[in-house]
């Protein structure tokens, strides 16, 4: 691929052109990541309605553990989207021409990891078969958000039903007969030929990407993916290199880095703990209370619920969700409380650890241990 081209299809400046191209190549390995997914896990990860399905079944036949998987699914495929979003608004905040390009080497990234999960399936396979869920969700999420967000909401990658719904849509028009073309008070009914033809092609690819995905996967295994990841890498290499080369070579730059992440990690401290003190204030509402509770009682607790070392998910809580929350929480507090506790969290050197969280994220690892443990005992042949 010419090297403008690239610059072109991933690149900051884009036209409803190169959004379609580069909508054409997310939605082939969408595909193709979703039908290799499924013969890995037997999970479609594209399809949240089938998800939100599965966890109504689950909780209507008190089946906690399939409400759970599907929440985790679900969960993975919002904190893809959120993290899309940040990752593109931080890229326009610094000026960067990567601002499309980073979520694509994150995707990357972590096709690589899904390939590296299916060599551990048959020995751990209680553990594996849901972090791969998670993570070929996550990746769904991310990719399905980063379209939608460069298009304006007209193009997305993984939303077949809604496609196949518009595609409906715009051959009932095209089919339409036009009996008073004669009478102009009438307008006549007219296809949208052009997007027809777009949302046919993306289908086609989607379902050609399956294809191509279920092959790789039958004859080479979870190695399909390397060729997934290379073909996202080469997409967004240009714009990357290009930031490397305009940005990297500052002679500040660690010191920049290093302030910045020290400054971004005091702001969330900093917000947690006026969250947590607006959360006691009898002027907040219960029901931002109750919210406010929840998210700085984790955001404080001295452990996280997916530890840090986990690659990639260990980091989601601290940087998207724990963030997410904080500013969902500070939308339902009143302005005058929140600026009052800022001020009082600002001029307090230190700040509170909640035991109480971290025993709770602790009970839960226990009982995950324990069931992991009689489902495999269970299992077990030796049994």
């Amino acid at each position: 691929m010419p090297i403008p081209y690239l610059r072109t299809l991933t690149g900051k400046e884009r036209s409803p052109g190169s959004n379609r191209q580069l909508a054409g190549y997310l939605t082939f390995v969408a595909g193709a990541t979703n039908a290799g997914g499924f013969l890995a896990v037997h999970q479609y990860t594209s399809h949240m309605s089938g998800v939100v399905s599965a966890m109504a079944d689950g909780l209507a036949l008190g089946s906690l553990w399939l409400m759970l998987d599907g929440l985790g699914a679900l969960l993975s495929f919002l904190a893809g989207a959120a993290c899309s979003a940040v990752l593109v608004n931080w890229g326009r905040r610094e000026r960067l021409q990567s601002e499309y390009a980073l979520p694509l080497m994150l995707e990357a990234t972590l096709l690589v990891c899904f390939g590296l999960l299916g060599s551990n399936f048959e020995q751990h396979e209680w553990l594996f078969v849901p972090a791969t869920v998670m993570v070929l969700c996550y990746i769904m999420g991310l990719q399905n958000a980063l379209v939608t967000k460069l298009s304006n909401a007209e193009i997305r990658t993984t939303h077949v039903t809604g496609m196949v719904t518009d595609i409906g849509i715009e051959l009932g028009k095209l089919f339409f007969w036009n009996l008073s073309r004669a009478d102009s008070s009438k307008p006549p009914v007219l296809a949208n030929r052009h997007k027809l033809k777009v949302l046919v092609t993306l289908v086609t690819l989607f379902f050609a990407g399956g294809v191509i995905g279920a092959l790789g996967f039958k004859h080479i295994g979870f190695s399909a993916t390397i060729a997934l990841a290379t073909l996202l890498l080469a997409l967004a290499a240009v714009p990357v290199l290009d930031d490397i080369r305009l940005h990297l070579w500052r002679k500040d730059l660690p010191h920049h880095l290093v302030e910045r992440s020290q400054r971004w990690a005091c702001t969330i401290r900093n917000e947690a703990h006026a969250v947590w003190l607006a959360a006691q204030d009898p002027r907040t509402p219960w029901y931002a209370q109750a919210l406010a509770s929840l998210i700085a009682a984790y955001a404080l607790s001295p452990i996280d619920l997916i530890p840090d070392f986990v690659p990639v998910l260990g980091y989601v809580d601290d940087v998207v969700l724990v963030p997410l929350g904080l500013l969902l929480a500070i939308r339902l507090i009143p302005p005058e409380v929140m600026r009052q506790h800022r001020a009082a969290a600002a001029m307090t050197p230190d700040r509170p650890v909640n035991h109480v969280a971290a025993l709770v994220i602790v009970t839960l690892w226990v009982i995950v241990a324990v069931s992991g443990s009689i489902w495999l005992l269970g299992t077990s042949p030796f049994g």
